[in-house]
């Protein structure tokens, strides 16, 4: 059985956004773009399933260049193979395209598992798992916590968390699509140095496949939230304070 992870490239909000000139972009020169924390995940979960059933696991990395030192830090961690997949910038965030163009290379390359996050953190549709499964024909689970594959590697018995503190557990055919919430255990660490070697040594495949022109989704403009009323800060003793609280509630009508 072999195992494909998709590690797709999103902002890191720690940075400030800052949003282009054209309006429907961020601005390349000040965005710093991190793997995705879901598919982060999701390579954990294929790494455990590599360590149990000697499964290969090649991991699809999407974005620009950046996307190399993701595909270097998952050949650090354990992957097999490693393909780059190129996005622009402002075809980031079009899940129907992205599956379009991933669809051919799972198809042929005999994958029992695709992996992904369950979402990326700029595409919360969390629309790119059940569009592959779509495209490959193959059936999808999400939100998923654990995944435990049998000896035939015919069917996978998956864990998924609902709202409420339930547990579900599934059983599912193969091959198949799963979008994993979080790993049986964090993403492993990987030191620099080893991440550096691999940088040095690696050999990523680009995928040729162009971008597939299909019913898609299109950012038309990127604006920041509006600020809304600020808060009133109530000063003075207790007595004052309470005064005023109550002055307030009174004046809004909630007396």
């Amino acid at each position: 059985m072999k195992v494909a992870v998709i590690l797709r490239q999103v902002p890191d909000v720690v940075e400030e956004l800052v949003i282009a000139d054209d309006g429907r972009t961020l601005s390349e020169e000040d965005v710093m773009y991190i793997t995705n924390e879901g598919d982060e995940h999701a390579l954990e979960e294929a790494l455990l399933l590599k360590a149990r059933h000697a499964a290969p696991v090649t991991a699809f990395g999407v974005g620009g260049e950046e996307a190399k030192d993701a595909l270097a830090t998952a050949v650090a961690k354990g992957a097999d193979e490693a393909v780059f997949v190129r996005s622009t910038p402002d075809a980031r965030g079009d899940n129907a395209s992205l599956a379009a163009r991933l669809a051919g290379p799972l198809k042929t390359g005999g994958y029992g598992l695709v992996l992904t996050g369950v979402h990326a953190a700029d595409q919360l549709d969390a629309g790119l798992g059940g569009l592959l499964a779509v495209q490959l024909a193959a059936p999808y689970v999400g939100g998923l916590t654990t995944v435990h594959v049998d000896v035939a590697g015919a069917k996978a018995v998956v864990q998924k968390e609902y709202a409420g503190g339930r547990l579900g557990v599934m059983e599912v055919d193969l091959p198949a699509v799963l979008g994993v919430q979080s790993a049986e255990q964090p993403p492993r660490y990987v030191s620099v140095g080893k991440v550096t070697q691999a940088r040095r040594t690696l050999q990523a495949s680009e995928l040729s496949v162009p971008s597939m022109t299909v019913p898609g989704v299109r950012a038309r403009a990127l604006l920041r939230p509006e600020s809304g009323a600020h808060a009133k800060m109530l000063e003075g003793d207790a007595d004052h304070v309470a005064a005023e609280i109550v002055a307030l509630v009174k004046e809004r009508g909630l007396l």
